[in-house]
């Protein structure tokens, strides 16, 4: 047990010495530690997924997630009809999705199942797991995208974009003249222990990044300071913008597509972050490195990166919407005529919980990133800007 108690305090003492010596971290780089340091970080040491682990993703709950956005992406590569695809995933966890995908492909297009898999994956553990359980497929590992193979790509990230490092701004009003002000929302030590402290205002550049306001005269597609609380707190995730620009820039040189599902929505969330551990939510100080830490993706964020790299994002719109518009519901029922009574009952519950609005159909969202072109595919009946975006 001391030792067990030791392990989970290594990584809170190394972050207590780095900001004793160095002053507050911003909380993207208190996210990075917690999650990727390479000796103590949550994403390094453990496999987090499953009944074993601290959550359950789309992938793990039925074989039929996996299926069904592998059908999706075949109709794009038959459509594109571009010769030698790679495929990449981003975030591929234990190598479920992409496992579910290359076995539905061995039956409608078999090119894609023979094609090269890459994998954006940081984490020793993961990259073992993936290794053995995709031995029969030539297989590249990336630590980022800045090494992309010079050809199409039909990608998907699944849950990938929550578990970047996120930055926060709080916003402080001054109550005497009505000025109010963004500041970075920094970690630093409090009594002690890890908490959040006020750190220095955001620049006139960081505000435009962020999309947000200081005044009405400024966007008026945005809410101005006058209508928005004191102490409300904003996001902005580089690296996911950094992602999407390349991602973007890939598919418009190459060609391809990605698919994107994440929980989210279509512009701020305000405070999204959260933590969990054994399945439970925790304080975001939490034992660092013991617990899972992820937020809400902002689409129009990836949006706006997709469209300056000369790429568009089609959505999002529901998970729910968009697997009942592409026939899960018929593949399950097909599926359950040739199963056992308990066998239909777990298929029904799958389904139930990947597409209904008490479970993970509202909250996780589906985006489509294609090259430069009009109209908008299948799948997504509501135009670019999905309707069900909140």
């Amino acid at each position: 047990m001391a030792n067990h108690r030791v392990k989970d305090m290594a990584l809170f003492d190394k972050i207590v010495a780095t900001i004793s010596k160095n002053g507050p971290l911003s909380l993207a780089n208190y996210i990075s530690h917690a999650l990727g340091d390479p000796d103590y970080g949550y994403y390094q040491t453990r496999d987090p997924f499953g009944m074993a682990g601290d959550f359950i993703t789309a992938p793990e709950i039925s074989a039929l997630f996996g299926e069904m956005c592998g059908l999706y992406l075949a109709h794009f590569a038959r459509l594109s009809g571009l010769r030698d695809p790679a495929i990449f995933e981003l975030g591929p966890g234990r190598g479920s999705l992409i496992l579910d995908m290359r076995r539905v492909w061995r039956h409608v297009m078999p090119s894609l199942a023979t094609a090269p898999v890459h994998l954006l994956e940081t984490s020793p553990h993961l990259r073992s797991v993936q290794q053995d359980r995709l031995s029969d497929v030539t297989l590249f590992f990336h630590e980022n995208l800045d090494h992309l193979p010079a050809q199409p790509l039909f990608a998907i990230a699944n849950e990938f974009f929550d578990a970047l490092p996120v930055a926060q701004a709080i916003l402080q009003r001054n109550t005497s003249d009505a000025s109010a002000i963004w500041r970075h929302r920094l970690v630093g030590l409090i009594d002690g222990q890890l908490g959040f402290v006020d750190g220095p205002a955001l620049s006139p550049e960081e505000v435009h990044d962020w999309a947000l306001q200081i005044s009405q005269t400024e966007k008026d597609d945005l809410p101005s300071t006058g209508d928005i609380n004191n102490h409300t707190v904003a996001e902005y995730c580089s690296l996911a913008i950094t992602y999407a620009r390349k991602m973007a820039h890939h598919l418009k040189m190459y060609g391809g597509a990605c698919l994107v599902i994440d929980y989210g929505r279509d512009g701020q969330s305000g405070d999204s972050l959260q933590a969990v551990a054994n399945h439970q939510p925790v304080d975001v100080f939490y034992q660092p490195g013991s617990a899972d830490i992820s937020h809400w993706v902002d689409f129009s964020a990836i949006r706006r990166a997709a469209e300056e790299a000369g790429a568009r994002l089609i959505g999002p719109i529901t998970q729910g919407e968009f697997l009942r518009n592409i026939g899960i519901f018929q593949r399950c029922e097909a599926l359950a005529k040739l199963a056992n009574l308990e066998t239909r009952r777990g298929l029904f519950a799958a389904v139930d919980r990947l597409v209904s609005n008490q479970q993970m159909g509202s909250a996780f969202k589906v985006a489509l990133m294609l090259p430069p072109g009009t109209g908008f595919p299948p799948g997504f009946n509501n135009g670019d800007k999905g309707a069900a975006a909140s």
